[in-house]
């Protein structure tokens, strides 16, 4: 499947308002305390996020390129990449994304895989009002120094226990096992 550039161009502005209007909006979930990502807000404002639309070839490949260059990007933060809502069912695709988590979180890129609620795919072959898939690429230190300053907050108060753990201590585990690493210390000189 090939996107032609016009469709490409309305994919990202979907994204863009979907960050706009419901990420980084105060939300009914967390009684309009919250928005769904608390911080979104100022890193669009600091310009550190970017969109990233699949238009042709290899998912995988598309993912993996786009993890790699927000890593050697240090000006970003926060990575979407949108593709189409059939994407998700791609067979082994979060299979592949927890792969790259292991290979990529010591440099301090963590990503995760959704779906962008509230839009509807522009993509050919999509389902009429079905929501884009997305791969979501963060900055890991970002993203955990932001979790542990919510959980001085409400902002986890409502979750479901199976997603706190699938999301909030799955991360956690994962940048443990695989995190930055320190250079070894050296030996003080006398």
């Amino acid at each position: 499947m090939s996107v032609p550039d016009s469709i490409g161009q309305q994919i990202e502005q979907d994204i863009w308002t979907w960050i706009k209007d419901f990420v980084t909006a105060a939300n009914e979930f967390y009684h309009y305390k919250f928005p769904p990502c608390p911080f979104a807000r100022q890193a669009v404002a600091s310009k550190t996020v970017d969109v990233q639309v699949w238009q042709t070839g290899n998912v995988r490949e598309f993912i993996r390129n786009n993890a790699i260059s927000m890593r050697d990007t240090p000006s970003l933060t926060t990575r979407v990449m949108a593709f189409p809502p059939q994407t998700r069912f791609q067979w082994g695709i979060n299979d592949y994304v927890e792969e790259l988590n292991a290979e990529l979180i010591a440099s301090n890129v963590f990503l995760n895989t959704g779906v962008a609620k509230t839009t509807k795919s522009r993509y050919l072959g999509s389902a009429s009002k079905e929501p884009y898939f997305i791969v979501i690429a963060n900055s890991l230190e970002a993203v955990l120094s932001g979790a542990e300053a919510l959980t001085k907050t409400d902002y986890y108060k409502n979750w479901p226990a199976a997603h706190y753990a699938h999301v909030v201590e799955r991360r956690e585990r994962m940048a443990k096992q695989y995190g930055i690493q320190s250079p070894p210390e050296r030996p003080s000189e006398l």
